[in-house]
């Protein structure tokens, strides 16, 4: 628990989350200039039925709703090097009127558990460079930077 701050529920996400979920995700992508396309059939089928990708949701457990207000998705990885595997936390996100309670760092906490539970020896996130609030608080949180990996490449497919 977080000191100064009401008790946090973490959960797997479940088929009724998904509905809150999705327009949470909408709205992080709105947030980075993106447009999301994905739909909820399609992020249904991803994140319940996928072996590689988990769903985590979170509860302030003194609110009445039982709505989701932050979620965060994550992605199994394989080192094929070494044959370890690890998770990405590949969106964590708490709606505006929630943030600065602890619930970022819940769901990272609950992350790890999880990544821990599943034998896996890392677990990663990132954050866009211009979001230096996000930085700030990972590193608050005692996580370590890793330096940037260098130049990235794209093919285009379609």
């Amino acid at each position: 628990m977080i000191p100064n701050h009401p008790p946090i529920e973490i959960r797997p996400l479940e088929a009724a989350h998904l509905p809150e979920v999705h327009r949470m995700l909408i709205e992080l992508a709105t947030h980075h200039g993106d447009v999301a396309t994905i739909t909820p059939p399609v992020l249904r089928s991803l994140v319940l039925d996928a072996p590689d990708l988990r769903g985590l949701v979170a509860f302030p457990a003194d609110r009445p709703s039982r709505l989701p207000v932050g979620y965060a998705l994550l992605s199994r990885r394989t080192d094929l090097i070494t044959g370890r595997s690890g998770y990405d936390i590949t969106h964590l996100f708490v709606q505006d009127v929630f943030r600065g309670r602890g619930i970022g760092r819940a769901l990272i906490a609950a992350a790890r558990c999880l990544a821990l539970a599943e034998g896996c020896t890392r677990l990663t996130i990132g954050t866009h460079p211009a979001n230096s609030g996000a930085a700030a608080a990972y590193r608050a949180m005692g996580l370590a930077e890793r330096p940037a990996p260098g130049p990235s490449f794209a093919v285009a497919l379609g």
